[in-house]
């Protein structure tokens, strides 16, 4: 498990991230860098708001059970995403802008997608040390 004083240090971490980022004022160029620093400023603050208990046999069930949700919810969003993107490069006829809001969708499909993994991830990890804990 992460020690508290991990947490807050990270969370503080994430803080001063997010504050230099939203206090720069750069170019277009660094647009794109602020909203890195921003998102990657705001992945400090997880580890503040994971389980502060280590995972019970009980709840093996129920931590299984959300990973076979997210990892269907994250091959679906993947799935539409691909699915949208070649929709969006085969068809020649149709307006740019309908394109452009095609494209939109699908990069919003994958967004989620790319989310829910980091959701997967955490319960999966948290279900194989219950896995662990039981083997022993």
């Amino acid at each position: 498990m992460i020690r508290p004083a991990l947490r807050i240090a990270s969370a503080f971490v994430g803080l001063l991230i997010v504050s230099a980022a939203i206090t720069s004022r750069l170019d277009a160029l660094g647009i794109a860098l602020n909203v890195a620093l921003v998102i990657g400023g705001i992945l400090f603050f997880l580890p503040l708001f994971a389980s502060w208990r280590a995972p019970r046999a009980e709840d093996f069930e129920w931590l299984n059970e959300w990973v076979n949700r997210l990892r269907t919810a994250m091959v679906v969003c993947y799935g539409t995403a691909l699915w949208i993107y070649l929709m969006v490069l085969t068809s020649q006829s149709a307006h740019a802008a309908n394109l452009q809001r095609l494209a939109s969708l699908g990069a919003a499909f994958w967004t989620v997608g790319f989310v829910a993994m980091f959701f997967t991830a955490y319960f999966a990890s948290r279900r194989s040390v219950v896995i662990r804990e039981n083997q022993n």
